[in-house]
Order: C-alpha cells, then sequence, then structure tokens
C-alpha cells in the first residue's frame, strides 16, 4: 500500500475578485475551495490532504471550519510573493513531516472541475515508476495536478521562484510518467468573474461582484 499526501494550494489573494474566491459559492452547498477538497477526500488512497492558505485566512478557516477540519491546514505567511511561496511552504512542512510519502499530489484551489476519477489516475499509477514525478498532460503539454516524489522536494525548493514551478516541470516532463487529463481538469480555473459565472454549477447562491476599481 502506497502513501500519497495531496497538498492543495489556495493562498492567493484572488485581487480581480475584491473578496475570497476560495468563498464563492459552487452548488448548492459548497464553495470553491469547499468543493476541492471533498473532490480530494472522495478520493480512495490518498493518506492525508494538506492545504496552504494565506490572504483572507482568517474569513476562511471560519467560514469553511468544517471541511478544514478534516484536513491540515498550513499557513503562509509569504503569500503575498506567489503561488512559488505556498508550494515552498507545504513541501517545506511535508519535508520534516514524520511519516514520508510515496507521492505528494499538488493542485490548486481554484480549479473545481477536477474529480476523483482524475485524481485516482495518479493515485494508481504511483507504483509504475517509483522515481520520476507523475505529470498531467493535455494534448501533449503539461497540465495540472502533478505528482512529486519525496526525493523532487530539495530540487524544488532550490529553484528561485522567479518562474515558479516551470522549470522543474520541463526538465522532467520529456521522462516523466505523464498521466492524460482533458482540459477541464488539466487547465480549466477560475480566474475572472466572467469564467466564474460562465462555469458555475446550477443552483449556486447569487453573488454580486464589487464595483470595478477606479485606476
Amino acid at each position: 500500500m502506497f502513501s500519497i499526501d495531496a497538498l492543495i494550494l489556495a493562498a492567493g489573494q484572488a485581487q480581480r475578485f475584491g473578496r475570497p474566491k476560495q468563498l464563492l459559492p459552487w452548488g448548492t452547498k459548497e464553495t470553491i475551495l469547499s468543493h476541492v477538497i471533498s473532490q480530494v477526500l472522495a478520493t480512495p488512497g490518498i493518506s492525508r490532504t494538506h492545504i496552504v492558505l494565506g490572504a483572507w485566512f482568517e474569513e476562511i478557516c471560519t467560514s469553511l471550519a468544517g471541511p478544514l477540519a478534516r484536513v491540515e491546514v498550513i499557513y503562509n505567511p509569504d503569500w503575498r510573493i506567489g503561488m512559488f511561496s505556498s508550494l515552498s511552504t507545504g513541501l517545506s512542512r511535508l519535508s520534516k513531516a514524520s511519516k514520508q510519502s510515496d507521492g505528494i499530489l499538488v493542485l490548486l484551489g481554484d480549479m473545481p472541475f477536477i474529480t476523483p476519477e482524475t485524481l485516482s489516475l495518479f493515485v494508481n499509477s504511483v507504483g509504475r515508476e517509483l522515481q520520476a514525478p507523475l505529470i498531467a498532460a493535455e494534448a501533449d503539454r503539461p497540465a495540472h495536478p502533478y505528482l512529486i516524489r519525496q526525493k523532487h522536494i530539495g530540487e524544488i525548493l532550490s529553484l528561485s521562484g522567479e518562474s515558479g514551478i516551470r522549470p522543474f516541470i520541463q526538465k522532467h516532463f520529456p521522462d516523466a510518467l505523464k498521466i492524460p487529463v482533458s482540459h477541464s481538469a488539466g487547465r480549466r480555473d477560475v480566474d475572472t468573474w466572467e469564467s466564474y459565472f460562465a462555469q458555475r454549477p446550477p443552483g449556486s447562491a447569487p453573488v454580486i461582484p464589487p464595483p470595478p476599481i477606479d485606476g
């Protein structure tokens, strides 16, 4: 039995939304972030789930107290620097964990179209190649999510962070175990009000966007 950790990155401010994007309604009972959490928790074979938060920390922890009680919450004090700081914060925590994992599945908290079926492709393939990372591939291009090994943590943490995780992905993609995913799973996120309203499920609670910020 393999031990797999999931690491959800959800520390961003989403400035263009003017509010916590993580808490926008998604369907009748969930928010964008709680839905991502529920998909991970519904995936057999994931041993532990961790989530990196930063911006809107107190508000998110209060609003999603139930879902967050089922995962380990990691606070990133450097969330303003960008997403790579959240990845580094999460991996630093996992590198010091008493229980070492066979794989760390990294996914984004604003991609609610990920499903247990897609995540299971990674879980079920983790034993096929114990050294190489597993990287989602959509039309022969790297996509999300990706699964790294414990041995990759040091290499990733040594990156400058200026280009995010991209140098690691570009270096390892040719020899990685590629997991085919659809565009909706691997590249479809919620990054504007237009994309949110166009893609959110029926029955989602009404939301009034804030007025545009002048200047």
